[in-house]
């Protein structure tokens, strides 16, 4: 009769069965099945970030951004997975890290000023590059001197300048005026005062003085008095004392010997021959020979060089001694410098023909002598001279032998050099940017005379040049000079031994080692003594 309210509440709820106990059927019946139940929430950020991840990572599955590449290929499944490709890649290379050093941001800004404070407080030798003079900030415990004591000697360089007394600049560099000149005579008793060049630096130690007041006494001086003599004042038992001390030099002349090839200035320059010796070489034989036709690119050119080794190891080139070429072995033209005036004499002891006008620039002529309209003035007017094209600087060379007889500015000329040669001519070359000779100095053919410029009524860069016979202007490439020397008599024999001496030279002697000069003795040398550390007196 009685019946469990609880099972009979459950028969009569509809659609609240097991899900065993459901059928499509029964839900048809009934209607719309009530909706599911909900999720429970997540109680924790650990279970919402879980949810959440598993949702995207479904998602991302569903999406398929990889697929197989070996497959169903030409198809958008296919062409969607090249795409993927592709991006990954760009992205790879563009966060492709660099080569470049990684700098870290330093703990403090450090500039100039601070870097100077930390060299002053490095613990490191002078050699490696530590300063001096710096010291750190005075603490309590530092007690003030009443006097700074002087250094114990001071290391100078003084500079013998142009017109200046050796003794002069000793007082300069603060010797003594008693000890300035004992040591002007000293040295003068040893060389000419005035052979000295100037520009010689000389080193000196000046030592403790005696009296606050006096003038620091002279330890030791030493300078290169010529090429082949070291001199040198030390303080000796309290007295100063002259110490010659002469150098080994080798005076062998240096005689370079090569192919001419495509270039005779460019082939001597890589045999070694220095360029003052290549260029006085190629205007020697200009002179006699027309070089760009006389001359092959098999034959051989042999010069011969005035040079001087020292054996503390400068170098001193000096003038052009012999000038030749070879063709097939013999020689194809020689030429010697001889006498005091330093001619070039070729083998016969007969002098370079001295033959026509020396072109005062190489360039082209540009006027001739004769009527012209003036480029300034406007109107036509007699042009007495002959206008060379050069650059501005180009130098001036002189046409023969000759005196300088005007040398300054000179109304339309601007700065102007008249030379006086012989046979009652005489030339001129106007415009010059700067003049290289003074009036009565005596000029030789092809020496340097001035500068090429634009002074005067000019309208560019230029040499204006002329020629006088009597004091009347004539037109210059109407004459020709001849100047022909020939030697006689001893001065040939002198030649001939001279230039058989020349030609026993080796090529390359000059350049061999030197043998070591016994009085030079190598002595161990600290490294804080390389420092350069003397003060320089101008």
């Amino acid at each position: 009769m009685f019946t469990d309210r609880d099972k009979q509440e459950q028969a009569t709820k509809p659609g609240d069965y097991p899900p065993a106990d459901l059928s499509l059927s029964y839900v048809a019946d009934e209607g719309v099945a009530k909706p599911a139940r909900r999720k429970r929430a997540a109680s924790t950020l650990g279970e919402t970030y879980g949810n959440w991840r598993s949702t995207l990572s479904a998602k991302l599955s569903r999406a398929d951004l990889a697929p197989d590449l070996g497959s169903d290929i030409g198809s958008r499944r296919w062409l969607r997975g090249v795409g993927t490709l592709v991006g990954l890649s760009a992205i790879a290379i563009a966060a492709f890290p660099g080569f470049s050093a990684v700098e870290a941001a330093p703990a403090m800004r450090i500039d100039d000023r601070v870097r100077d404070e930390f060299r002053s407080q490095m613990i490191l030798p002078l050699a490696l590059g530590a300063d001096t003079g710096r010291r750190m900030g005075a603490t309590v415990a530092v007690q003030p001197l009443a006097s700074a004591p002087e250094r114990p000697s001071l290391d100078l360089v003084a500079t013998l300048s142009q017109g200046d007394g050796f003794d002069r600049m000793l007082r300069r560099a603060g010797v003594s005026s008693d000890e300035a000149q004992l040591i002007a005579g000293m040295v003068s008793d040893a060389v000419d005062l005035e052979s000295i060049e100037p520009g010689t630096p000389v080193d000196i130690t000046l030592g403790r003085r005696a009296a606050p007041d006096a003038p620091r006494p002279v330890d030791a001086l030493s300078f290169r008095a010529r090429f082949d003599l070291q001199l040198a004042v030390e303080r000796r038992d309290g007295k100063l004392v002259l110490d010659p001390r002469p150098i080994m030099v080798d005076t062998t002349p240096l005689r370079i010997r090569a192919r001419v090839g495509d270039s005779l200035y460019r082939s001597a320059r890589s045999a070694g021959a220095p360029p003052s010796a290549v260029q006085e070489f190629l205007r020697t034989l200009g002179t006699d020979m027309n070089l760009n036709r006389e001359i092959g690119a098999n034959d051989e050119f042999d010069m011969i060089v005035d040079y001087r080794r020292a054996a503390t190891g400068e170098v001193e080139v000096g003038d052009l001694l012999y000038a030749a070429i070879i063709r097939d072995d013999r020689p194809r033209k020689q030429l010697m410098r001889f006498g005091r005036e330093g001619r070039f004499y070729d083998a016969s002891g007969e002098g370079v023909a001295q033959d026509g006008l020396v072109a005062p620039v190489p360039g082209a002529i540009t006027s001739r002598y004769g009527m012209r309209r003036h480029p300034i003035l406007g109107y036509r007017r007699m042009h007495s001279g002959l206008d060379f094209r050069a650059r501005h600087g180009t130098p001036i060379y002189a046409a023969t032998d000759g005196t300088v007889n005007f040398a300054g500015r000179n109304g339309g000329y601007g700065n102007f050099v008249r030379i006086r040669h012989g046979g009652n001519l005489s030339t001129g070359y106007a415009h010059m940017s700067r003049i290289a000779v003074r009036n009565g100095e005596q000029v030789r053919r092809g020496q340097v005379i001035g500068y090429v410029g634009s002074t005067g009524l000019s309208t560019g860069p230029h040499l204006h040049y002329e020629m006088y016979r009597g004091g009347q202007k004539i037109d210059p490439a109407n004459v020709r000079f001849v100047n022909r020397a020939q030697l006689s008599g001893q001065e040939l024999a002198n030649f001939r031994e001279q230039l058989v001496r020349l030609q026993l030279v080796e090529p390359g002697a000059a350049l061999s080692d030197l043998p070591p000069d016994p009085s030079v003795t190598d002595e161990p040398v600290r490294e804080i003594d390389r420092i350069e550390n003397r003060q320089r007196v101008s």
